[in-house]
């Protein structure tokens, strides 16, 4: 089913002013072992191909401080079931492109995975594995690499598994351009049972940061003040609906330009599947 394995709810209006619009999208995610296989996906709007950019970082994560980091993590990216590219150990090729992007080096010779590639407007997925059959803690990463300024990241979404400690979900994004995006967050667990979708977070909850400061925060989101809105707005984006009463968590914010961050973690450390969207 495809709502549980990519994209599947963004905003774009009302909210959006000026130029406002996705340029960069990650999720730090725990793979292999009792976590299995993350997906992340997303979906790119317009009539051309643009350039973009797909990352797995494993090692080169270990330089920020991030312990047990995936070894050898490699990734196939998909349209429906066409792989599209496919890597394993990333191309010195590739480091002005990433640079262009404005995603930090790799270090030279390490075995995270990268893709630059140009794509058509769509939907694309792509599984997360470890090569050596190992786990450990990866940056699943998106860049819009074009230099045109029209929105291009309509939604995007992480399938994964939330642990607790460094194993929780870290999904993060960069509004790029001018003027304020509108965009509906969910943390779904409760909600993918209907999709036959086993061992799912029974009550994720998450934090929106700005930097250090946190923005908003939502545990089940049929509680929240706004919650009508979030229905609605769910509904005009084509997003799946959550049953009212569900322990799911959901935020309907308005931001400006700049870095964003998610945790997601389960109540009372609980643990298990989720789809961050």
């Amino acid at each position: 089913v495809w709502a549980v394995r990519g994209p599947v709810a963004a905003v774009v209006e009302p909210g959006t002013t000026g130029t406002a619009r996705l340029i960069n999208i990650a999720t730090r995610v725990p793979v292999g072992g009792v976590a299995g296989t993350p997906i992340p996906g997303f979906v790119l709007s317009g009539t051309a191909s643009r350039s973009m950019l797909v990352r797995a970082v494993g090692p080169t994560l270990a330089g920020f401080g991030v312990t047990g980091v995936l070894a050898d993590p490699r990734f196939s990216l998909l349209s429906g079931t066409t792989t599209v590219a496919t890597n394993d150990n990333w191309l010195a090729a590739d480091a002005a492109a990433m640079a262009t992007a404005g995603a930090f080096a790799l270090t030279a010779g390490s075995k995270d995975a990268a893709i630059s590639v140009p794509l058509a407007p769509g939907a694309y997925t792509a599984p997360v594995t470890a090569a050596d059959g190992g786990s450990g803690v990866a940056l699943l990463e998106v860049y819009d690499g074009s230099t045109a300024t029209t929105a291009a990241v309509l939604n995007a979404s992480t399938r994964a598994y939330v642990g607790t400690g460094e194993g929780v979900l870290i999904p993060g994004f960069v509004i790029g351009g001018t003027g304020t995006l509108r965009l509906l967050i969910r943390a779904v667990g409760p909600g993918l049972a209907g999709f036959g979708v086993e061992g799912t977070l029974a009550d994720p909850q998450f934090t929106l940061f700005g930097g250090s400061t946190a923005l908003a925060t939502n545990d089940n989101w049929s509680l929240a003040a706004n919650s009508a809105e979030i229905a609605t707005t769910a509904t005009a984006v084509g997003a799946f609906a959550l049953a009212v009463g569900s322990k799911d968590a959901v935020i309907l914010t308005t931001l400006t330009p700049g870095a964003y961050t998610a945790v997601v973690s389960g109540v009372g450390n609980a643990t298990g599947t989720a789809l961050v969207e």
